[in-house]
């Protein structure tokens, strides 16, 4: 055994080896385990098993063209993870026995095919299915992300642990990955399995690392079609809200400093103000011209973090973020950034250089 071959078992040794303390941790170490913890550590599991097969493959005599044939195959049912984990990311629940079945339908036909007709007419057949239903994938997520997006802002004012837009650098890495595989299935080399799998590695690492206190929000057609609706009233002009509605407004929110609250959602808003979720939305958006989420943290970052950071230099960052509403250091360092243009350091250096120049 070459030097290149001990490298690719190490390599796959250690994909296998982390896929299997994840599925392990996931099943048997958490207390509590949600519905998504519980599918992605499926997927951990089945990605265990796949590594773990391809270690057989570095047996002498194994690395043959029609054995690589037939793992292309099989490997190609791997597409089916990441179609269900990209569902139960953007639509919780989605996931069932029954559609799992009904997508399986193709990956057995072509199982099938080449069990009965071992050509390679089928293995191209397969591939270009294999494409195609990537970008599927790919793009039905990419829509129902952005739609899930519009919604958590349009209705929370903390997402940190709801947040989707993690995804898109997951698309990325899928359809990079998505061509390496491709590759390795049509030019068979030690040297290109070790490298997929490296890149496998990383992939499902920066998965697990946003997916790890993930919480998913599911949208009833209900709060879609409210969300569709509040799109459609945004193209029309429609007239401003009467004096005393936009004082009643600006007291519950602002003088009474509901912003504060670090779970306020648009529900609350919405009962304190008397109304219902769809008008109040309507309004942050029509009037303020931004969504719930952006002028909430706007109201935190300006009537909040910017007096406590000027009159309390002294104040921790930390203290001032937790103050002002935030319950992340992340969260509350975007929404400075995007009101100030500047970090939160930045800003308390220029403040007190300016201070100084005044005496």
């Amino acid at each position: 055994m070459n030097n290149i071959s001990i490298i690719s078992i190490f390599v796959i040794g250690i994909a296998t080896t982390l896929f299997s303390v994840f599925a392990v941790h996931i099943f048997f170490f958490r207390d509590v385990r949600t519905r998504f913890q519980t599918v992605v550590g499926t997927i951990m599991a089945v990605w265990a098993a796949w590594c773990a097969k391809d270690l057989v493959l570095m047996f002498p005599g194994m690395y043959t063209d029609g054995v690589l044939q037939w793992v292309m195959i099989i490997d190609g049912w791997s597409a089916l993870t990441y179609m269900v984990f990209v569902m139960e990311v953007v639509a919780p629940g989605w996931t069932t026995y029954r559609k799992l079945l009904l997508f399986s339908l193709p990956f057995a036909f072509f199982t099938a095919a080449y069990a009965l007709w071992p050509v390679k007419e089928v293995i191209y057949g397969y591939s270009l299915f294999l494409w195609f239903f990537a970008w599927t994938v790919v793009g039905v997520g990419y829509v129902k992300m952005r739609r899930t997006m519009k919604f958590v802002r349009m209705e929370y004012s903390d997402i940190e642990r709801i947040d989707v837009s993690w995804l898109r650098p997951v698309f990325f890495f899928s359809i990079a990955g998505q061509l390496a595989w491709l590759f390795i299935s049509f030019y068979a080399e030690i040297w290109v399995d070790i490298l997929y799998y490296i890149f496998i590695i990383l992939l499902w690492l920066m998965v697990l690392y946003y997916s790890w206190g993930f919480q998913p929000v599911r949208v009833s057609a209900d709060e879609m079609a409210d969300l569709e609706s509040l799109n459609q009233t945004k193209e029309r002009k429609r007239q401003p809200l009467p004096p005393i509605e936009r004082e009643l407004f600006e007291r519950v929110v602002v003088q009474e400093q509901l912003y504060l609250r670090p779970d306020l959602v648009l529900q609350d808003l919405a009962v304190a103000l008397g109304t219902n979720r769809t008008y109040v939305s309507a309004y942050i958006s029509q009037t303020m011209g931004m969504s719930f989420y952006d002028y909430i943290n706007r109201l935190r970052i300006t009537r909040s973090a910017l007096p406590l950071i000027d009159q309390h230099p002294e104040y921790t960052f930390d203290y001032v973020a937790r103050h002002s509403g935030f319950t992340s250091m992340s969260t509350f360092r975007r929404a400075f950034i995007k009101q100030t243009g500047t970090t939160p350091s930045q800003y308390a250096d220029k403040f007190c250089a300016t201070a100084k120049n005044w005496k």
